[in-house]
């Protein structure tokens, strides 16, 4: 045999990828190769840290941090807020004016200027969102 063996044969005899009777055959090479030996022994080494290793994703390391920062609950919830509260005064006045028969308009202009604050802070917040996962993306070269 030949010591090719290691090439094709070598990360399958050491993640138990081979048959009993592949490993047996493999097993009586590195019996008579010295160099095969020597690689399985050392390609163990790598594969016994490779196994101890965990390796964070930093994307989710930064989101883990970003979703439990202040200011993200902040504005996310001052927009909730803003859009409630303009969406409330909204049906208020439509009732109100329904009674009324549609008088002055001004509590209606406070009341779509507010819910269109909120809506504006909540896009803002997820235009500011995606800018920054793009600058950070590791992968943003990649064609998928």
């Amino acid at each position: 045999m030949s010591c090719d063996r290691m090439e094709n044969d070598g990360m399958r005899y050491i993640d138990g990828e081979m048959t009993p009777v592949q490993a047996a055959e493999f097993e009586r090479h590195l019996a008579g190769c010295e160099t095969c030996r020597r690689s399985i022994a050392e390609l163990g080494r790598v594969d016994s840290m490779a196994g101890r290793m965990r390796i964070g994703d930093p994307m989710d390391v930064f989101w883990e941090g970003y979703w439990k920062s202040i200011y993200r609950r902040g504005e996310r919830r001052g927009a909730w807020i803003l859009i409630l509260i303009g969406a409330a005064a909204t049906v208020l006045f439509v009732l109100i004016e329904m009674g009324r028969n549609f008088g002055p308009v001004t509590f209606l202009k406070v009341a779509v200027t507010v819910l269109a604050a909120g809506i504006a802070l909540l896009l803002i917040s997820v235009v500011r969102e995606r800018v920054h996962q793009k600058k950070t993306d590791r992968y943003r070269d990649i064609i998928r």
